[in-house]
């Protein structure tokens, strides 16, 4: 879990602080707040002074009557911990106190959210570059892939369908790592309750799948949707789907009208736009046919496991600057940074070729390449530099 959440109003929460959990969990900073539970940076501690950094989400006290949200909050620990991928992440432990509050002990990702990425750059009037989006999306969709291809001991498939991919679930740490989170709407073959009710659908409507709204079983062709989604928001800098509300944003995910990247972002390589288009057919058919293959696709496009391997690195300075800007432990809305622009390609080459690589978006400022031989890296200049522009709240 990412140090970078909303806090929650609800100042009552806070009496947690410094309480110990099953003789070793310590709870130390309120991080964040979701609908039906709170999110705590805290402290495992060991042996001989032993100490981890982890993340303790527990389940507010008013859901605990619930059945269904109890079901929900234990078959995330489930599923997760059934789960290991560098691109997921780790459930480590899962309890229960004397008063029989829940409590989900996780990996703890020192970071940022995509929707936090996504805004920054937004609010500063700049284009993420796209090899940047391209390495979120391979990191996004390995962990997919672990999901989707689970087994268990036997072998035997039991694949996890995660219904939940936003912004605000893929998490990116300041080493450039990206990870899938939050799998408590997921839907496993294995599950022990039913998660979903007759008539109902899950997930965040903006992200859900066209076959989703219209009712149809999740499958993991829903999910690849949904990653679309996330890489044609963070290249265009707005919304896909939205609308005055939910009934409009309905309709525009059931009809799934994705206007076209090339013109909202002139001079994104064709190939990009034909990769993320591809991923946001209608027909689930039309899409690609796994995880595996869409990330594939997206590593073609950086030119192979070197120049992927540097998208990560800017990523991880990325992640850092914005953090520096926004803040340790919250985000703030006013910072002052400056705003090199980015600069756009002309070309629309059907190939991606070194040339277009460099003259791309790749860059914050003064960059050159991200070159097939990817050198230097430690010479990139992040565009958070000059104190003379203030951002407009959100």
């Amino acid at each position: 879990m990412s140090s970078d959440m909303g806090l929650p109003g609800d100042q009552t929460v806070h009496q947690d602080a410094g309480k110990i959990i099953g003789g070793k969990y310590k709870l130390q900073v309120l991080a964040g707040e979701g609908g039906m539970a709170t999110v705590w940076k805290g402290e495992m501690q060991g042996a001989a002074g032993f100490s981890r950094t982890v993340a303790i989400k527990k389940m507010k006290p008013e859901f605990l009557a619930l059945r269904n949200y109890i079901d929900m909050f234990v078959e995330e620990a489930r599923v997760g911990a059934s789960m290991q991928h560098p691109n997921i992440v780790q459930v480590l432990d899962f309890l229960q106190d004397e008063q029989r509050n829940y409590y989900l002990i996780l990996e703890w990702v020192q970071g940022i959210d995509v929707h936090q990425l996504v805004s920054t750059f937004r609010r500063a009037n700049h284009r993420l570059p796209w090899g940047i989006v391209a390495a979120i999306g391979i990191g996004c969709l390995r962990g997919l892939a672990a999901a989707h291809e689970r087994v268990d001991v036997d072998g035997n498939p039991l694949p996890v369908i995660h219904r939940d991919v936003s912004p605000q679930n893929i998490l990116l740490s300041t080493g450039g790592a990206v990870k899938l989170t939050d799998f408590g709407l997921a839907l496993a073959k294995d599950r022990i309750a039913m998660m979903t009710m007759p008539g109902t659908v899950k997930g965040k409507l903006s992200y859900l799948s066209p076959e989703g709204v219209r009712g149809h079983k999740a499958t993991a062709l829903s999910d690849i949707f949904a990653v679309g989604t996330v890489l044609w928001e963070a290249l265009a800098g707005r919304r896909l789907f939205d609308g005055a509300d939910d009934g409009e944003v309905f309709l525009k995910v059931r009809d799934a009208k994705v206007p076209s990247l090339l013109e909202e972002r002139p001079g994104l390589p064709v190939k990009v736009a034909e990769v993320i288009h591809r991923a946001l057919a209608v027909d689930p058919s039309d899409r690609f046919a796994n995880a595996r293959s869409f990330a594939l696709e997206l590593s073609i496009l950086l030119g192979g496991a070197q120049n992927a391997q540097g998208a990560q690195q800017l990523l991880g300075k990325a992640v850092n600057e914005v953090r520096r800007f926004t803040g340790e432990e919250k985000v703030v809305a006013h910072q002052q940074v400056t705003a090199v622009p980015v600069q756009e390609t002309t070309s629309r080459s059907e190939e991606i070729t070194k040339d277009s690589w460099e003259a791309a978006d790749i860059e914050f400022s003064t960059i050159a390449a991200l070159n097939p031989v990817v050198e230097d890296l430690d010479s990139v200049d992040i565009w958070f530099s000059d104190p003379s522009i203030e951002l407009p709240p959100e």
